[in-house]
């Protein structure tokens, strides 16, 4: 017997690129979408060569923000970390 799937808990790409679309506030391709998964930033099930599905879950939580976001506020978070350890040990 084969597994079965809620097809109510996974997105087709179009579908996924407009969620990202509406969490982000920018226009987001669908290719995007496929890049996502190839990173392993969302989880996705090949459906055959030229069809995949991604979880609704996972989409829903991400929000594309602009080149260098991430990392800038990493950095930041680092810093106010240090700081923090400098004041205490003085």
């Amino acid at each position: 017997m084969e597994d079965q799937i809620n097809l109510a808990d996974w997105y087709n790409a179009a579908d996924a690129a407009k969620r990202l679309t509406a969490n982000s506030g920018k226009p987001i391709d669908v290719s995007y979408v496929r890049t996502l998964a190839r990173y392993g930033k969302v989880t996705h099930m090949k459906l055959g060569t030229h069809a995949a599905l991604y979880l609704k879950k996972d989409i829903d939580a991400y929000i594309v923000e602009d080149r260098g976001e991430k990392i800038a506020r990493l950095n930041r978070q680092k810093a106010a970390g240090r700081s923090k350890t400098k004041k205490q040990a003085a």
